[in-house]
C-alpha cells in the first residue's frame, strides 16, 4: 500500500542516525495473509520492535499471527490506521490483544468535554446517545475533523462577514487554526500554511487490562527528518 510505504524513507535515515537495523516486509493486498511476514519477523529475524503499516482488516490479521506465533504483542506498536477498537474486535478481543501498542492524533475513550455535551444533546432530545460513541478513537476523530472544519469556516467567516465562501477562504480559515484542543480531546493544534499537520503531535496507547490505556503523553518526534521527506515529495509533484 502506498500510504505504507511512504514513512520508510524516514525509517531508512532514522537507522542511519540512530544505528539500528532495519528490515522491511510487504504484505500483499488484502492484507490478511501474512503468516510467512510474521515467521521471518519473529523466528528468522528476531526483530527487537515491529511498527506496523497496516490497514483495512489487516490489523487486525497481524495481531493474530504474532499471537499464534508466540511475538510479544508489548513489542508492535501500530500507526493510526490499526489503533481502533474494531481492529482489536477483529482480531478476537482485548485480552487476545494484551499488550499491543498503537499511534493516536485524538484521545480515546469517552472522558472528554466535548462528548459530555455531545450525549447531552441527545438526552434533551429524548434521544440516546449515538451507538457510534462506542468506538470511541473513529467516533473521536470524526468529532475531531469535522470540529476543525467548523473552525476553519468560523475563521472564513471572519475574514468574509458577507459569506461568499470560497475553498481558498476556508482553506486560510484551516492555517489560522492556532492553540485549538477541543477541551483536551487533542493536543494544542496549529495550522499553518506550511504545516497542516497542526504540529505533528500522537500519543501511544497500549491495550492493557482489558481496554486501552495511555502509555504516553503527546509528542513529536524527528520533525525535521519528516520535514525534510515531506518537502522532497512536495517538489516532485
Amino acid at each position: 500500500n502506498p500510504a505504507g510505504k511512504e514513512p520508510l524513507v524516514i525509517f531508512e535515515d532514522l537507522a542511519k542516525s540512530e544505528g539500528f537495523e532495519l528490515r522491511t516486509f510487504g504484505v500483499p493486498a488484502p492484507g490478511v495473509e501474512m503468516g510467512a511476514q510474521v515467521l521471518d519477523i519473529a523466528q528468522r529475524f528476531r526483530a527487537d520492535f515491529v511498527i506496523a503499516h497496516l490497514f483495512g482488516p489487516a490489523p487486525s490479521a497481524s495481531i493474530k499471527e504474532f499471537k499464534r506465533v508466540g511475538y510479544p504483542l508489548r513489542k508492535v506498536v501500530s500507526f493510526v490506521w490499526g489503533a481502533a477498537e474494531a481492529n482489536i474486535d477483529g482480531a478476537g478481543g482485548f485480552g487476545v490483544a494484551e499488550g499491543y501498542y498503537a499511534m493516536q492524533f485524538a484521545g480515546v475513550g469517552t472522558d472528554y468535554p466535548v462528548l459530555n455535551e455531545i450525549r447531552e444533546m441527545y438526552k434533551k432530545q429524548g434521544k440516546p446517545a449515538p451507538a457510534g460513541m462506542a468506538s470511541t478513537v473513529f467516533y473521536n476523530r470524526g468529532v475531531l475533523i469535522a470540529a476543525l472544519h467548523v473552525e476553519a469556516i468560523r475563521n472564513a467567516l471572519k475574514a468574509k462577514p458577507k459569506g461568499d465562501i470560497t475553498g481558498a477562504d476556508t482553506k486560510a480559515g484551516f492555517e489560522k487554526i492556532s492553540n485549538f484542543t477541543l477541551g483536551g480531546l487533542v493536543p494544542p493544534l496549529k495550522i499553518t500554511p506550511t504545516d497542516h499537520e497542526g504540529g505533528g503531535l500522537v500519543q501511544i496507547w497500549q491495550v492493557k487490562g482489558g481496554k486501552f490505556e495511555k502509555a504516553t503523553d503527546w509528542f513529536a518526534a524527528y520533525q525535521d527528518i519528516v520535514g525534510k521527506h515531506i518537502k522532497e515529495h512536495g517538489a516532485k509533484k
